[in-house]
């Protein structure tokens, strides 16, 4: 796990929160950012080019945020790396969340000037 990231993967399938925390972490961190629209693609893209740390949002059709983080986990070559879940539901079920290997859980909306503080605090 890395101690301080410096490159993100971000899997959501809102376009413009990807937009937006891609250009948060880029412009306030310096960090090298790529992005996914679904799990599927996400969990390839993590494989492929392993980052410091992947941020899932928690509702997406198809594969959601539970299940992206229990598939990396899962898999040697991502078991490593931490998973921060985005999510603006605040009623999460903490046992379940502490299943899937997730370093934490960021809410929406967020600040963006302390965005790239708050992963990092949680990859430690």
């Amino acid at each position: 796990m890395a101690a301080t990231p410096h490159a993100a993967l971000i899997i959501d399938d809102d376009r413009d929160l990807l937009l937006l925390v891609r250009r948060t972490l880029e412009f306030t961190a310096g960090w090298h950012v790529r992005t996914a629209s679904s799990g599927a693609s996400g969990i390839e893209l993590a494989k492929t080019t392993p980052p410091d740390v992947v941020l899932v949002d928690l509702m997406m059709p198809e594969m959601d945020g539970y299940e992206v983080c229990r598939r990396l986990k899962a898999d040697p070559a991502t078991a490593g790396i931490p998973v921060v879940l985005l999510t603006a539901r605040h009623d999460l079920d903490e046992r379940r969340i502490a299943e899937t290997g997730a370093a934490g859980v960021l809410f929406k909306p967020f600040q963006p000037e302390t965005l790239a503080q708050q992963v990092r605090d949680l990859c430690r």
